[in-house]
């Protein structure tokens, strides 16, 4: 059978698929319409056909346990439909277009259908109301009537999911959006306050004591390399929070993991000389590790500015080693440590309260949440291991 055609098929396949109805799952609404039509109709079969290139796939159907046809065995004649907003085959075995039909010759031996077009507020017929028995039909006015206004509400209800999405869609980045521009507010304020505070601390210390002038102008040489390193990190933290706002993909890049925990140890020289603490670097110089810079740089960040904050008179080592498929980060302090429910719940957002470092250090509670998040945007995972008075070590694992 001659596969008919609209005349203006490409324009109506284009607006078919802008509805981005096809093949969505079964809703009621339009499960009640065929019901509705079959009852008002006084017919067993009732379907909401939409006609692609090749296959006309059903949206609802009753009488009918397929979900989809060839588009070569349509049964309502769409050329017809071209002109018309009803079509009607009284008895298939009268009318020479249908008497061979595979659906009037077997299963289910269809001897009547009628049918008409829904059409999209832009005018494109996309499809079909249909209604089938099998036995000679007719509908009167008002169920022609009542069957055209089903149709106008089918596609109506599909504009309408559309928009609906649209708006879903609108509503989720203003929500994104919202929650990003938080998110930047939140890691400024936690990678930010804690080199400040180191300043100030120390400020306060000369202030407060007799310092030898020797050791002021140190201690003030220090404050200027220190403003640099949170200069640059404030820098970082602003372009990746625009990054983030913007949606914009993971960039992955080489990255020598040496150079990079080297240039993260400097922004901490202040706050560790501070609390006493010593800092090493025993990462290979040779490791390197593809992945996106800013996100590493934002979870060792926080690791070891977490390490500083739990430890005094101490230790603080970042380590690295390659296995056959992944790398190793480990990042171990002689701190405080946790206990073990502690550290079971040290990555669940819904317990952000923060606990307060050896010298009070306060924090937001979030940073360990966002470290774990970007952990996992990196396809990476953790694992901590630590004793109460003993220190804690974290070890993280990065695909090579």
């Amino acid at each position: 059978m001659k596969t008919p055609v609209s005349h203006n098929e490409e324009d109506r396949l284009r607006e078919l698929y802008r509805l981005k109805i096809l093949d969505t799952d079964s809703e009621q609404e339009f499960d009640d319409v065929v019901e509705l039509a079959s009852t008002i109709c006084n017919v067993p079969i009732s379907l909401i056909s939409l006609l692609e290139i090749n296959r006309q796939w059903f949206k609802a159907k009753k009488g009918l346990y397929i979900t989809e046809a060839p588009r070569d065995i349509l049964f309502c004649d769409f050329d017809s439909l071209e002109q018309e907003d009803f079509f009607e085959v009284e008895d298939t075995l009268k009318d020479q277009r249908f008497m061979n039909h595979p659906l009037v010759k077997s299963e289910p031996h269809l001897r009547y259908c009628a049918g008409t077009p829904l059409v999209t507020s832009k005018g494109y017929k996309v499809g079909t109301l249909v209604v089938a028995d099998i036995k000679p039909n007719h509908l009167n006015e008002q169920q022609i009537f009542t069957l055209k206004v089903l149709s106008q509400q089918v596609t109506k209800m599909i504009e309408l999911k559309l928009s609906n999405r649209k708006l879903e869609n609108q509503n989720n980045h203003l929500r994104h959006e919202n929650e990003m521009q938080q998110l930047m507010l939140s890691i400024i304020a936690h990678d930010v306050r804690n080199p400040i505070g180191a300043i100030k601390g120390v400020m306060d210390f000369i202030i407060a004591n007799d310092v030898p002038e020797v050791d002021k102008q140190k201690l003030t040489s220090m404050f200027s390399d220190q403003l640099d390193t949170t200069l640059d990190l404030l820098n970082n933290l602003v372009d990746w929070s625009k990054m983030q706002i913007n949606k914009a993909e993971v960039i992955i890049e080489k990255i020598s993991l040496h150079e990079m925990t080297e240039s993260l140890l400097k922004q901490f020289r202040l706050n560790a000389k501070f609390k006493n603490n010593q800092l090493l670097n025993l990462v290979d110089e040779e490791l390197c590790l593809r992945t996106d810079n800013n996100m590493l740089r934002f979870i060792l960040r926080n690791l070891i500015a977490n390490a500083i904050k739990f430890t005094q008179d101490g230790t603080i080592t970042l380590y690295a080693h390659g296995e056959k498929d992944k790398i190793v980060f480990t990042v171990n302090d002689t701190g405080t440590g946790m206990p073990k429910e502690k550290v079971e719940n040290l990555f669940n957002k819904s317990q952000t309260q923060s606990t307060p470092g050896t010298n009070h250090e306060k924090g937001s509670g979030l940073g360990l949440i966002l470290t774990k998040g970007f952990i996992d945007c990196l396809n990476g995972t953790v694992e901590i291991e630590s004793e109460e008075g003993k220190g804690t070590t974290i070890f993280l694992n990065f695909p090579r």
